[in-house]
């Protein structure tokens, strides 16, 4: 039990508890595991529990068919017990896998957990549902940083600059939208502008923008630009600090619609493809487009 609370103990809605704090959680926790394609939670079901990925993967479905890919280290079905009435989503485990099940019904209860325990808790998941509301992902920035970098999630230094030359490069843009097209065409994702490969914060400012609202209307129109205005309503953008370092964060729905991207004269169709962005050969853009879409070219 005690590798169980020092691992759940490293997340962000339970780290601000001591020791003493976790132990108290013992009767409400416990490991769990799952076979390949076994179904943890459905929005048919009470959400009772909330869940701490240990080992393996798992897929949350939400609505519009939006499907996540989901690691250790994340947090899953908080929303739910939030509001202890329905799951927004659906989640089967991709492989064999294990979960830490937390009692969501016993965590907000008295008799089982002290009310000051409760609400430490309570607000570290609220700040979390906070973040919900901005991103389709339902997954907090901080918290994608730490997991790196994968099929739904990129990390890129500047919007704008090189850092190595110390001047405006439109390669460097460049690889900002083929990042975008790839996942709009893809299963969507998110774009951290601002981070290093390596998940280190660099901030907002090599871009040297005047303000926030410059910088925002800047990567707008590098969009309607390249892939043009009808793909916005898939994008959002905001702008967050963490650490006092601010950075850019691209959030792309999955688009109903293929994105071809503009360089110059010619035309491009970019996939994701792992954790890398590739530019579909022409021969593959038919079949790919039939799948994903459902229509012909």
């Amino acid at each position: 039990m005690d590798d169980i609370l020092t691992l759940i103990g490293t997340h962000e809605v339970f780290e601000s508890l001591q020791q003493k704090e976790l132990q108290t959680l013992q009767s409400i926790i416990k490991r769990e595991t799952y076979s390949k394609n076994g179904l943890v939670y459905d929005t048919s079901q009470s959400p009772k529990f909330l869940f701490y990925i240990e080992t393996g993967s798992f897929q949350l479905t939400l609505p519009g068919n939006v499907k996540l890919v989901l690691r250790p280290g994340q947090l899953i079905g908080e929303v739910g017990v939030i509001n202890q009435d329905f799951r927004s989503g659906t989640v089967v485990a991709l492989e064999d896998s294990s979960l830490i099940s937390i009692c969501g019904t016993r965590l907000f209860n008295e008799d089982f957990v002290q009310p000051s325990i409760s609400l430490k808790i309570l607000r570290a998941l609220s700040k979390r549902i906070t973040n919900y509301l901005r991103s389709k992902n339902q997954v907090a920035t901080r918290e994608l940083i730490h997991q790196g970098e994968n099929e739904h999630v990129e990390f890129k230094s500047t919007l704008r600059w090189n850092t190595y030359t110390n001047k405006k490069d439109a390669a460097i843009e460049h690889a900002i939208l083929k990042t975008i097209a790839a996942f709009l065409n893809a299963e969507g994702g998110v774009l951290l502008i601002g981070v290093a490969d390596d998940g280190e914060l660099l901030g907002l400012n090599f871009d040297q923008f005047n303000n926030d609202d410059k910088m925002l209307l800047h990567i707008t129109t590098m969009v309607k630009k390249s892939l043009g205005s009808i793909f916005l309503k898939y994008i959002d953008f905001s702008i967050e600090t963490i650490d006092e370092q601010k950075l850019l964060r691209v959030d792309c729905k999955p688009s109903n619609i293929p994105a071809y991207m503009k360089d110059g004269n010619a035309e491009h169709f970019y996939i994701r493809t792992g954790p890398a962005t590739t530019d579909l050969q022409v021969s593959k853009i038919h079949t790919y487009i039939m799948e994903r879409f459902d229509q012909e070219i």
